[in-house]
């Protein structure tokens, strides 16, 4: 059946490309040193990898970066609406490779011939645009390749279009060969360099809007990374052994997801041609090449959730035994749909119950969940909302008005999007909303009523010195040392003056106290705001304030700071916040928001670095309570890594956000906050189960070092030290509310 602008042909446009093109591709899709090829312009047999006629209408002539969206925009088709190319990702590609490049254009004129095969318009969700480009020599007419290639138009039409079938691998047998390709940060930026240059693949923002939650990887990069493997595992990484290839786009590949491949040799032989079939997806079992409705529901019996091809492997029998791949060629198998035209085309209307919760759609027909609405604002994953690098929080959770409300709520193909009264605009996800339920699990029952452990606490403005100390005398003398402790215990930090401006002498003032905590960011640290890692202090930025490694099941007990040097800017003040005095406080104005905030556990979590994704094993609340002595203890703020609580009734998120806004409100009066400029020569430690720590924004290079101590170290020397080692032993396992228990001393 026709469709508008069937046959529609495009411009021709000129082609050419270099030797360094070709490198960069063989690079780009993971070529190896074994394959000198694809990769050295000098070996005697060089290559031009065999997939890469599908980099030419994306890089045409240019050796420049281009605007994509301005080339994108193209000649109009014929009947058809002009599309908006910004929110447009690939379906499908089918490369038959006809005659392979030359490494080189020079000599020879080539161009591209485009044309449209069919448009399907199928209402809300998208449209699909089918072209056929062929790579010709203009002197001879020669076709070099023909690929045949769908986009698909998000939100600009509605998804449907022929049946095919889907081969599954075969059930419980280990595959022939497994291709493993692990992406980077970095990888998209590379790619990208072909020609491809798409913002979609470099900045956040426009995977936000289409509901991918940020940059994606090229789907063209898993499409020629899977062919590189299957090349080099099956075909001997000869460019002359792949004739033909075709895949669909399944879902959407992030930077820093594993890319594996199965394949297995099906022992057929038809036609000449041997069927190996292989599935490709990411580490998390996700396909990512496949039919994009293979993994909702098919109607063939033969479909699955993953991508299959098969390969015809012609062979050449030696010895009558021997049999050696010499040919590949591949397909895809596509499932079909079986919803039914009601189901696509339900209007998924909003449910607003109140102002307090909000029942979102699900993704599927008639499954609806109540979501709280401060809690859908105050966790949008947007760039705005979460830091692209860090994955921390960047908005600010108590400047959202507490009255928060949706104004318009509508629903695209991938989820709900929200426009919210505070002009902020969001997307969620279906699977990010299914993942994040507000189902309820039971608060354990606190009293308020604890005591406060003994402490003293500096009143910003009065008369007050800082506790200071030397590091003379602390180096040299136990006595020093313990009156050092006392403070830090007491007071929650101190400063030691004297302090040589050099990282060793300041790792031999950490390790007096005991060993040096490794983290994620390593042992003791010496570095400058570079983001070396993905965490907001490795930056020039405003901190406020905060405590450190709530992420960890136990954080670390101290922590010490040592300014090395501040050139060519100012600012950088550090601040301090009580927050033993914080909870005085917010006891005397309202002790139930004390109850809450030690009864409600919160989740955490450190993801910036694609290596670490650190969680605690338990979720934590915001204030800890000894429960043997029933007294304050901990306090554990950090609203930048406070991850996504799903598992809470709607009366106690109201609750806990209450509580958690006077609080907040409470750390940031004037009153509370004690500023201090650091300087070479003179280390800050506190206490970080009970000092929240900022820092102002500043311009220039610092470089600062210091170091994290475990609790149960700084604990065990302080009581050795206060009570020696016998008193220590007799009360193992006390708990008596007593200034002489060791134990008393948390």
């Amino acid at each position: 059946m026709s469709t508008p602008g069937a046959g529609h042909e495009f411009p021709r446009q000129e082609v050419s490309w270099q030797k360094r093109d070709v490198l960069l591709f063989a690079n780009s899709i993971g070529c190896k040193a074994d394959e000198l090829h694809f990769l050295y312009e000098l070996h005697p047999n060089f290559a031009v990898f065999p997939t890469y006629p599908l980099i030419l209408p994306f890089k045409l002539t240019d050796q420049e970066v281009t605007d994509f969206y301005a080339r994108s925009g193209g000649a109009p088709i014929p009947d058809v609406p002009k599309f908006d190319y910004r929110r447009v990702v690939d379906g499908q590609r089918k490369l038959t490779i006809l005659k392979p490049l030359p490494p080189t254009s020079a000599g020879k004129e080539f161009e591209l011939r485009n044309k449209v095969i069919g448009v399907y318009d199928k209402g809300k969700p998208g449209t699909v645009v089918e072209t056929e480009q062929t790579i010709v020599e203009k002197g001879t007419g020669e076709v070099y390749s023909r690929t045949e290639s769908s986009g698909f138009f998000v939100g600009q039409g509605n998804w449907g279009g022929p049946s095919n079938v889907n081969y599954a691998p075969p059930e419980n047998q280990k595959p022939d060969a497994v291709h493993v390709v692990q992406t980077t940060t970095e990888t998209a930026h590379l790619y990208r360099l072909n020609g491809d240059y798409n913002p979609l693949h470099a900045t956040p923002e426009p995977g936000e809007k289409m509901g991918f939650g940020g940059a994606i990887i090229h789907g063209l990069f898993s499409w020629n990374s899977a062919a590189h493997g299957v090349l080099r595992e099956l075909g001997g990484s000869d460019p002359k052994n792949l004739k033909e290839i075709q895949a669909r786009f399944a879902s959407p590949v992030r930077p820093g997801d594993k890319l594996i491949t199965e394949m297995w040799r099906m022992g057929s032989v038809q036609d000449g041609y041997d069927e190996i079939r292989f599935v490709t997806k990411n580490d998390k079992g996700k396909a990512v090449l496949s039919n994009v409705m293979a993994d909702r529901g098919a109607s063939t019996s033969h479909c699955v959730s993953s991508f299959t091809r098969r390969y015809g492997l012609p062979y050449q029998l030696s010895s009558g035994l021997n049999r050696r791949p010499t040919l590949l060629r591949a397909m895809s198998y596509v499932a079909t749909d079986s919803r039914s035209a009601s189901e696509s085309e339900d209007p998924w209307p909003p449910h607003l119950e109140n102002s307090k919760w909000v029942s979102l759609k699900l993704g599927n027909a008639d499954h609806y969940r109540r979501f709280g609405t401060f809690w859908l604002r105050d966790n949008c994953q947007c760039s705005k909302c979460i830091h692209p690098h860090t994955r921390q929080r960047i908005v600010d959770t108590f400047a959202i008005p507490e009255d928060i409300s949706i104004e318009t709520l509508n629903y695209g193909l991938l989820g709900p999007e929200i426009q919210w009264s505070d002009g902020h605009h969001a997307h969620y996800p279906f699977p990010w909303l299914r993942n994040n339920t507000n189902d309820h699990a039971p608060r354990a029952k606190i009293t308020w009523e604890l005591f406060h452990r003994e402490n003293k606490s500096y009143i910003p403005g009065n008369v007050n010195t800082f506790p200071t100390f030397s590091y003379v005398d602390i180096m040299a003398d136990d006595g020093a040392l313990l009156n050092w402790l006392d403070a830090i215990y007491d007071w929650g930090f101190s400063f030691v003056k004297g302090v040589p401006v050099s990282p060793e002498s300041t790792e031999s003032l950490i390790k007096r106290i005991a060993f040096i905590r490794n983290t994620h960011y390593g042992g003791f640290w010496d570095f400058t705001a570079d983001l070396t890692f993905k965490d907001t202090a490795y930056t020039t930025e405003f901190l406020g304030a905060h405590t450190d490694n709530t992420y960890f099941t136990d954080p670390a007990r101290l922590q010490l700071f040592h300014l090395l040097s501040h050139t060519d800017g100012d600012g950088g003040a550090s601040l301090l916040v009580d927050g033993f005095r914080a909870v005085s406080v917010l006891r005397d104005e309202h002790p139930q928001d004390v109850e809450v905030l030690m009864a409600t556990r919160q989740p955490y979590h450190s993801s910036g670095n694609v290596e670490t994704c650190i969680q605690p094993a338990e979720q934590a609340p915001v204030l800890g309570h000894h429960r043997d002595l029933n007294r304050l203890y901990q306090v554990r703020w950090n609203n930048y890594d406070r991850a996504v609580k799903n598992n809470w009734s709607f009366q106690e998120q109201s609750e806990w956000y209450t509580a958690a806004r006077h609080w907040n409100e409470i750390i940031r009066r004037k009153d509370m906050e004690i500023w201090t400029q650091l300087e070479p020569g003179t280390a800050l430690i506190f206490d970080n189960w009970r000092m929240l720590h900022g820092r102002s924004e500043f311009t220039g290079k610092r470089r600062m070092c210091g170091g994290y101590v475990n609790n149960d170290d700084f604990i065990s020397r302080y009581r050795l030290l206060k009570f020696g080692r016998n008193q220590v032993l007799r009360n193992i396992g006390n708990f008596r509310q007593d200034l002489d228990n060791p134990n008393y001393y948390l």
